[in-house]
């Protein structure tokens, strides 16, 4: 097992298990400059359970932290990396929201994979992880979308990720007929992987096809996360102490 730390967590990293990138940290930083987490949190596809820790201890432990995964090996490392960092989770296996049945939260944080799997194959990302969030990098978001608003409580809010690496129009415009209100809270650019500049054929079939996204400048190729908040009261900038 790797070891990994920052200023927030010690985790220990299995190389089945998907490893914290800058999508997770722009999570965590999104979550933390915009929202006082409270009540219950899940955290699903939460991986080594990366983000759910970090959380909890930029919040001094103050909500109760739920996550799931599909690999019994995962939980078991979610766990670990729990008990040594001194927080607790209550961590389960199952397919995304399955294993919670009727329960509700106040917040659930979609922590899964949303690429083309074509770029999945050709990324430094997935070497020893299964992608499967199908040809457009759609399914796996959509569906947590999909199963979220049954698990949330009134003024509850959903935190997801979409990735210029899908089809992100097809994300929002889903998550727009799910759900009220859908709003992006923040934007960060990235630098493609170096290893991904040989495959360039391949990237232009794909946004060619409007499957993914990107833009060129200076002859470096850029793409993005953005962070979006979904949820269905309209008092929730109040109600849920959305930082302004």
């Amino acid at each position: 097992m790797k070891l990994f730390k920052n200023k927030y967590v010690e985790l220990k990293l299995s190389s089945n298990v998907f490893h914290p990138t800058g999508t997770s940290d722009l999570l965590i930083e999104t979550i933390k400059n915009n929202l006082k987490l409270n009540g219950s949190v899940l955290d699903v596809g939460a991986g080594s359970g990366y983000v759910g820790i970090a959380l909890l201890k930029i919040f001094k432990k103050k909500f109760k932290l739920s996550a799931s995964d599909l690999d019994k090996k995962t939980i078991n490392l979610i766990k670990l990396n729990a008990k040594k960092n001194s927080v607790n989770i209550d961590a389960k296996e199952g397919d995304l929201l399955k294993p919670w049945k009727k329960k509700k939260f106040n917040f659930i944080i979609n922590d899964v994979s949303g690429i083309a799997e074509k770029i999945a194959k050709i990324s430094p990302w997935f070497n020893r992880v299964s992608c499967m969030a199908g040809e457009d990098g759609t399914k796996l978001v959509k569906k947590v979308i999909n199963e979220a608003n049954s698990h949330l409580l009134k003024e509850g809010v959903l935190i997801f990720p979409v990735l210029s690496f899908s089809n992100t129009s097809k994300i929002i415009k889903y998550a727009n007929i799910k759900f009220k209100y859908v709003k992006k809270i923040s934007s960060k650019q990235w630098l493609l992987p170096k290893t991904m500049y040989k495959n360039l054929v391949t990237l232009k079939k794909l946004k060619q096809k409007k499957i993914i996204n990107y833009k060129v400048n200076f002859g470096m190729l850029l793409w993005k996360t953005d962070i979006y908040f979904a949820y269905n009261s309209s008092s929730i900038n109040n109600k849920l102490n959305l930082k302004k």
